[in-house]
């Protein structure tokens, strides 16, 4: 099957200068991916003709496909539509269609339509009009030198829109595409380099196996402290096109699962399966459990990592930010003697807290978080990242300190993720693999 390289192309002073953040590159990358597009180039220019221009030339002297979005407004800093008249060598015509389209929709809304209007009725000779229902500036298909571009407007929802209704199906009748196979490892605990190293010789015996399995590319994508493992099915830069399939990548699972061990929890085809606190909530729903909260450092970030899962309502009964010492020990129960024996940041406070909130809430598991997250308030023995979680459960409480590296935001977000961890492997769910979207 032959490739199909992609060059994705956004523009506007605004995304350069930091005043919008470009989304779309992200976007289009990862409908690329799941069409089986092969993306090599992604750029960003400025509201200028010649670097739109040089841009678009670009593409068409190295890929098949340029994704291009932004800059088919009525304003004068709108210069992608000339520019790809220039690029493709032709000219611009008026659409009389689109004139039309354009009258009708002012007069809908009893707006003045103005000559600067019309220019989005101008459109390069023998370019495909591509449909915009829910804006005024239509997109269009040309082909500049080996390469067929397909512009889109910069507001997002007309883009998406006009992607999938307008681009997808011609994508599809242009190029043979195939979804790459992919798998996706979740693991929390282990940085990139460790988990490479462990995992390296089951990849090695893989590549034996057959040719598709030694051209898998492995990706490594950290956000601390998870780390995701991603295996693809790509075809051999050496052009022999073959590539491994699902069910070869799926074959990986149990020695991967044994190399990595208890740090991954999520296994799954595509995207992967569901983040930690999805999985979470979906294993606590599937088992009739609720949980509660009681946060110190974190603020109520894992009550809100919580809920911001959908169904999340049928598990969480609530929690209580205890901040304060004396909240900890009213609401809580946390002893006072504790607390002055050991300080708030120790492993008696965080059971009890843990304990306090399931009994008192009347959950069946309580997660709780106590901790240094800086800058300043760390000491030689508790330092700045010094962090205690505890899970209570019917079957006791489980206790772990950590050592979380970063600024402060990083500590509480990172705690997080470990307190979620840590219930997960308190309530014993081990690995879950999920395949329901191959």
């Amino acid at each position: 099957m032959p490739r199909v390289r992609a060059h994705l192309l956004t523009i506007g002073d605004e995304l350069l200068a930091g005043d919008i953040v470009d989304r779309h590159k992200a976007w289009l990358g990862e409908q690329c991916r799941k069409l089986g597009i092969e993306v090599v180039r992604a750029t960003t220019v400025r509201d200028r003709e010649d670097e739109i221009v040089a841009a678009m030339r670009t593409a068409g002297d190295e890929v098949e496909l340029c994704l291009v979005s932004g800059g088919l407004g009525p304003t004068t800093d709108d210069l992608t539509v000339q520019s790809a008249a220039k690029a493709a060598g032709v000219e611009l015509e008026r659409h009389a269609d689109i004139v039309a389209r354009l009258e009708a929709f002012f007069s809908r809304y009893g707006r003045e339509l103005v000559e600067a209007n019309l220019k989005q009725a101008d459109l390069p000779v023998g370019a495909t009009v591509l449909d915009n229902p829910i804006g005024t500036a239509p997109g269009f298909a040309l082909s500049v030198g080996g390469c067929r571009l397909y512009s889109m407007p910069g507001v997002p929802r007309e883009l998406h829109l006009m992607f999938r209704e307008q681009v997808v199906p011609r994508l599809r009748e242009r190029f043979e595409l195939q979804a790459r196979a992919r798998r996706v490892y979740r693991a929390v605990g282990r940085g990139e380099s460790s988990l490479q190293q462990v995992i390296g010789p089951v990849l090695d015996a893989a590549r034996e196996r057959s040719p598709g399995l030694a051209n898998m590319f492995v990706h490594y994508r950290a956000r601390y402290p998870e780390v995701q493992l991603l295996l693809e099915g790509t075809p051999g830069e050496a052009g022999d096109g073959a590539r491994a399939t699902a069910e070869e990548l799926a074959g990986l699972d149990d020695a991967l699962r044994e190399a990595i061990g208890p740090a991954v929890y999520s296994i799954g085809p595509g995207d992967g399966g569901p983040e930690l606190a999805q999985a979470l909530v979906e294993a606590l729903s599937a088992r009739g459990l609720t949980v509660v909260t009681a946060e110190s450092c974190t603020g109520g970030g894992v009550g809100q990592a919580i809920t911001s899962v959908a169904g999340s309502s049928a598990v969480f009964l609530g929690g209580v930010i205890a901040y304060a010492n004396a909240v900890k020990e009213g609401q809580l129960g946390v002893p006072a003697e504790a607390l002055a024996e050991h300080g708030a940041v120790s492993e008696p406070v965080a059971r009890a807290m843990a304990e306090g909130a399931r009994e008192r809430l009347g959950a069946d598991l309580g997660i709780s978080t106590t901790g240094i997250a800086g800058p300043g308030g760390g000491s030689k023995d508790k330092p700045v990242g010094t962090v205690d979680v505890a899970i209570a459960s019917a079957a006791g409480t489980t206790y772990e300190r950590l050592r979380v590296l970063g600024k402060r935001e990083t500590v509480r977000k990172a705690t997080v993720m470990w307190a979620l961890k840590l219930a997960w492997d308190h309530l014993e769910l081990g690995v879950r693999v999920d395949d329901s979207s191959s």
